[in-house]
């Protein structure tokens, strides 16, 4: 490794421990939004409110509500929707929020259950960008294990941009790993690209990169 690649790692490093850009976000449902699994952080049971490191996000959730959101009676029916993939990327939000849209009816509630679609919004309003997909499931909702749903609905087929699984020896060479040329690129630039490709990995490949850094 020479002089010039150590200093630019070194600066990755420094970066990961220090950038504000990299801090934990918090992440919030409404009452009628579950959080049923996430692939950052295990959860035991469902929850409105989790917190999320920078990255790459793949996680459950789910539309759960009275069907008559406007009864005060004890026997009121709830209507709940298929699980929701949700596929993101977390930058340097403190807080965002699942949003859906108002529910008044029960026409409207049963309608939205079938068709459920979710809205992310930052802390200054601006909406975040999300893939989302239903994932059919079968058997009772009670007895369903969500983060292994989670699991098999992610398998192979989402990965964060630009990253490839490294199958290979940790200091082989993978050809089909794309050479970027960064000798046009200012130090600066540089280093916002290194930190770009850094916050789109995920913890276990972040783990290897700086073991690869420090010639562990």
């Amino acid at each position: 490794m020479n002089i010039k690649t150590s200093a630019i790692l070194a600066g990755v490093i420094f970066t990961s421990m220090s950038a504000p850009s990299w801090a934990e976000t918090n992440l919030q449902t409404p009452s009628n939004v579950e959080i049923l699994a996430t692939k950052a952080v295990y959860l035991k049971n469902t929850q409105h409110q989790v917190t999320l490191p920078a990255g790459q996000q793949q996680l459950l959730v789910r539309f759960d509500s009275p069907e008559n959101p406007h009864s005060t009676g004890q026997t009121m029916g709830f209507v709940n929707s298929a699980p929701v993939l949700l596929h993101f990327n977390l930058d340097d939000q403190a807080t965002v929020t699942v949003k859906i849209p108002r529910l008044d009816t029960p026409q409207e509630i049963n309608r939205f259950a079938k068709q459920p679609y979710f809205k992310l919004y930052n802390d200054d309003g601006s909406q975040l960008a999300v893939e989302q997909k239903v994932i059919s499931m079968t058997g009772s909702p009670l007895l369903t294990d969500y983060n292994q749903l989670l699991n098999e609905s992610v398998g192979a087929t989402v990965v964060p941009v630009t990253m490839v699984k490294n199958t290979q020896e940790p200091h082989a060479v993978n050809p089909a790993v794309t050479q970027i040329d960064t000798t046009h690129l200012t130090a600066q630039q540089t280093d916002q690209l290194l930190q770009q490709l850094y916050q789109q990995a995920n913890k276990e490949q972040r783990k290897n990169f700086i073991r690869w850094a420090l010639e562990l």
